[in-house]
């Protein structure tokens, strides 16, 4: 088990194992000659192995897996294959050109229908017997169920059934560990980091999410990497990535590509008559194709605005901040004091940010339609409110302005920060702090004793929409 590395020496393990083992169905026939799953069938032709599929080649399942196991096994074979799936095509998990392609090259897709047994003469498969299915109600992932029809039975001829309805992971060397597993057997690990629960435990890809793609689980393990250095007090060296800075000339030629509609720039493909082998079927883009493709940017990254265009009721706004970071002491209340107990990084990286004004909202969801980022602007926003009444009302991520003075509401309760000449007045419940205008603590008071640390985050949050909006939106100010 894991556990057992630590007690090597090693200071942390992260598990990334993966989905590595097929799925298999539990049918009448199913064990014998001529049945593949799909990820052995293609670690065999990889290797190059000589696989006899026969005339007839039966894939059952409907993911990209079972894509890639009928256009292999039709050019091993050199015949069509039939994809077996027990809903329609357009409730098919693979991705739409994945499914186009595999139509294209000479293969047909059977909707409707599952396997409920394997036929055999001989030992050799002949057929597979298969019931037609009527979609039912929508199941807990939101798809309508497969619901069998009585006395529809059908019979698929086959030589071969290659089996691709999923995978499941190999765990075996958890044995003995105090790693917990769902009921899917999943890996348990807290979403962020990866921790397990297990002391310098952590977990993340497949393992941990079930069968999803590479930018998913490379994700996982730069956010383990940034726990696990954090845990380890390791200095986390992540690859600064330097985005465009654009002109405001330049955001306005952004904004008019928002506004039209620019075709995608599709890589030229191999013909279909020339498909027989496995030459790469979609090339590389040309660098003048790179370059058009590249040009259809919306530059998100860089001009994260689209909730200001798309609110019918001009309750979003844009305001102008000089980005920055800076190293923001934590404080913890010992022996009656206030000491600075460590520091944390705060940035802001983007000059232009947004502010939602909730009076003028009316909770349409626009913005979260079109939000580039799958957010909730209206939400996640900071929420600036001009009624008093309204202010008070809210639990958390809620701020009024009057002149100098940022007030916010957070876990129920009411913090506010005031420019008083060339410093800043911060006071909540439990503490009173002096600070320059550069973020620098001046002067602490304990005001009530705490427990735990205190992140002074938050006082620089409400710093930075305090100076925006009185440089940018100031008629926001009472």
């Amino acid at each position: 088990p894991p556990e057992s590395l630590l007690k090597q020496g090693f200071s942390a393990v992260y598990v990334g194992s993966g989905f590595q083992r097929d799925a298999t169905l539990a049918i009448d026939g199913f064990e014998g000659e001529g049945t593949f799953t799909a990820l052995d069938m293609l670690a065999r032709v990889r290797r190059g192995e000589q696989v006899d599929f026969g005339k007839e080649i039966v894939v059952i399942g409907g993911g990209n897996t079972a894509m890639d196991a009928a256009r292999t096994a039709a050019r091993v074979a050199g015949l069509p294959t039939t994809v077996i799936y027990r809903r329609t095509r357009a409730e098919m998990p693979a991705d739409t050109e994945e499914i186009e392609d595999l139509i294209a090259e000479g293969n047909r897709i059977e909707e409707l229908l599952s396997p409920v047994r394997v036929i055999r003469e001989g030992g050799k498969i002949v057929a597979i017997e298969c019931v037609r299915n009527e979609l039912g109600e929508p199941g807990p992932d939101g798809r309508r169920r497969p619901v069998p029809i009585e006395g529809s039975e059908i019979d698929i001829p086959a030589d071969t059934m290659i089996i691709a309805i999923g995978q499941r992971p190999e765990l075996s060397f958890l044995d003995g560990s105090e790693i917990s597993i769902t009921n899917k057997g999943r890996i348990v690990a807290e979403e962020g980091t990866g921790d397990t629960g297990v002391a310098c435990v952590y977990a993340g890809g497949d393992a941990t999410r079930g069968p999803a793609t590479i930018i998913q689980g490379a994700a996982d393990g730069r956010r383990a990497a940034r726990a696990i250095c954090l845990k380890l007090g390791i200095d986390y060296k992540q690859l600064d990535v330097q985005h465009p800075e654009l002109s405001e000339e330049e955001i306005i030629e952004v904004k008019h590509t928002r506004a039209r509609v620019v075709p995608q720039v599709h890589a030229s493909v191999l013909p279909l008559a020339e498909r027989s082998g496995f030459d790469l079927v979609e090339k590389a883009f040309t660098e003048e194709e790179a370059r058009a493709e590249a040009s259809r940017c919306l530059q998100c990254s860089t001009v994260c605005d689209k909730c200001v265009d798309v609110c019918p009721n001009r309750a979003n706004y844009t305001y102008h901040i000089s980005p920055f970071e800076t190293e923001l002491p934590v404080l913890s209340c010992r022996d009656g004091n206030l000491q600075m107990v460590g520091e944390e990084k705060f940035s802001i990286k983007q000059d232009r940010q947004v502010l939602h004004v909730d009076d003028f909202c009316n909770k349409c969801g626009v913005c979260a339609t079109f939000c580039v980022h799958d957010g909730n602007p209206y939400l996640d926003k900071p929420r600036l409110f001009l009624d008093e009444e309204d202010f008070e009302q809210e639990e958390e991520n809620a701020f009024k302005i009057e002149n100098n003075c940022i007030r916010s509401r957070r876990n129920g309760t009411e913090v506010q920060l005031r420019i008083i000449g060339e410093r800043m007045q911060y006071e909540d419940e439990h503490v009173e702090i002096t600070l320059s205008q550069q973020l620098e603590i001046e002067g602490m008071h304990l005001k009530k004793k705490f427990d735990g640390k205190l992140s002074l985050t938050h006082v620089a949050t409400m710093s930075v929409i305090l100076r925006g909006i009185q440089g940018s939106l100031p008629f926001l100010v009472e």
